[in-house]
């Protein structure tokens, strides 16, 4: 292979910067066409000695009649090559209409799911991608008319993060045409999408109309917005470094779970970046979070709790009292109830001596072990509690709470409406619907998560207590 040419000259000293990002296995994003293959030439030339092993992952999107065709022409140039291929066949257009999404963003998904499969199969972190200088101007034009901010028009990042896995762009300052001749001057002939000609896609209507035309006033603009790019990264780095330092106070223990009273002293704008940095840490294989639904959010935080917002890919935004919480709506939709009208009978413990019962129909299971008076009683946000040797469990039954139940709280002397109780806590409307409840005879013993009963505590002449587990059947 040639390796005397301005391609390798740009591509080595972008790789000597960023050499300790790289593994002993690299992961290659392959289409077959001019720059992933220049890409891959590239990286075969650059670790001459075979300490690196390299695997070009191709995903046959189904999308072009000639798609198994392209598959087979990739794999070809790999064999040439004596390079791993890896490949695998998924119906996008199949995807996206089931998921009511657009094919590009069906294709971005599956792609990137199937990057982060394949890095955790072969132990890597980091996939390398053929996004050029031209692809670099197409990004910022495209977000430019779609009025992005200063993060936008800066253009993709040379490493970039994509949940697991760690995006690396090495080609960013290197023409298409030079992807073209590397391939030429190496013998290697790369696949020609003519669809890459269809104006059906924003993209390929920039490609071929607006960047064609800003070629005609400046022959180096595509260079230029590239500077300009370039320009943009020290304002970035420092707007990352504000926005980095009050994104670290609001996180919680609890994932997508964020604090809201932090934001309150902020400027809205950099609350709006904050929002940006959780959306493109957590959900940015979901679809693009715009402007729109930005200022909407950063609107809502300061105002009263109660709210709540769809964002794209199903997922909702719930504005608590004092917290955020992202969530997906298949995983709010999925939560079960349970209801049931019949007590079940518990065995009661010994000393020494378990109880275990799961209860009919319901996935959990609940123990019951006489302890000593414990020095420590457990916080109540946790599915185990101590209650008095006195009360009884002949009877019991876990169910869903419901709006009439009454229920005396730990430190109260008298009985409260138990939906008005879980208001006081300020537990969020959706999670007071779902709240389960341990109840005997007498009543209910115990709000799970939150608090037991008054005539159920644990008195301080007793020598030993109850102590209750409930868990979660898998």
């Amino acid at each position: 292979m040639n390796d005397n040419s301005i391609f390798f000259k740009i591509f080595s000293e972008s790789l000597k910067e960023n050499i300790h990002e790289i593994g002993e296995n690299i992961l290659v994003g392959f289409s077959g066409g001019p720059d992933s293959t220049a890409l891959l030439l590239g990286l075969k030339n650059f670790f001459t000695h075979g300490t690196k092993k390299i695997f070009a992952l191709h995903l046959n999107h189904s999308i072009e009649k000639n798609a198994d065709l392209f598959e087979e022409k990739s794999r070809e140039i790999c064999k040439k090559l004596s390079l791993e291929f890896i490949s695998l066949k998924i119906d996008i257009p199949e995807i996206a209409k089931k998921e009511k999404i657009s094919i590009e963003l069906a294709g971005r998904n599956e792609r990137y799911n199937f990057f982060s499969y394949m890095a955790k199969k072969l132990n890597s972190n980091i996939v390398f991608v053929g996004h050029t200088m031209d692809d670099q101007a197409e990004t910022v034009i495209h977000n430019s008319i779609r009025g992005s901010g200063i993060l936008g028009i800066s253009g993709m990042k040379k490493i970039s993060k994509n949940n697991s896995i760690k995006i690396f762009r090495p080609m960013l300052g290197i023409r298409k045409f030079q992807c073209i001749n590397y391939c030429d001057i190496n013998n290697i002939n790369p696949i020609i999408d003519f669809s890459n000609r269809k104006k059906i896609y924003t993209r390929n209507k920039i490609r071929l109309d607006v960047v064609p035309e800003l070629m005609k006033i400046s022959n180096k603009s595509i260079e230029n917005i590239f500077k300009l790019t370039k320009n943009l990264e020290s304002e970035i780095k420092i707007l990352d470094w504000v926005t980095e330092k009050f994104y670290k106070k609001i996180i919680t223990t609890k994932k997508n779970i964020f604090k809201r009273d932090i934001l309150y002293s902020l400027p809205i704008d950099l609350t709006a970046k904050i929002i940006m940095k959780i959306w493109s840490e957590n959900y940015s294989h979901k679809g693009s979070l715009g402007n729109r639904h930005i200022k909407k959010i950063s609107n809502l935080l300061y105002g009263n709790s109660g709210k709540k917002i769809n964002l794209p890919g199903k997922i909702i935004l719930y504005i608590d009292k004092d917290k955020f919480v992202f969530s997906d709506e298949f995983n709010i939709l999925k939560k079960e109830e349970i209801t049931s009208n019949k007590f079940t009978k518990f065995k009661y413990p010994k000393l020494k001596k378990m109880s275990i019962m799961n209860f009919p129909n319901i996935n959990y299971s609940l123990s019951a072990e006489i302890k000593k008076y414990p020095n420590i009683f457990p916080n109540y946000d946790q599915m185990a509690i101590y209650v008095s040797t006195d009360i009884s469990l002949n009877l019991i039954k876990l169910r869903t709470i419901a709006e009439n139940d009454v229920f005396r709280p730990l430190g109260m002397d008298k009985e409260v409406n138990a939906y008005n109780f879980l208001r006081s806590q300020n537990l969020p409307k959706r999670h007071r619907q779902k709240t389960i409840v341990l109840e005997n005879e007498n009543g209910i013993l115990w709000i799970i998560g939150l608090r037991i009963a008054e005539w159920a505590k644990v008195n301080n002449s007793d020598s030993h207590a109850i102590k209750l587990i409930l868990s979660k059947l898998k």
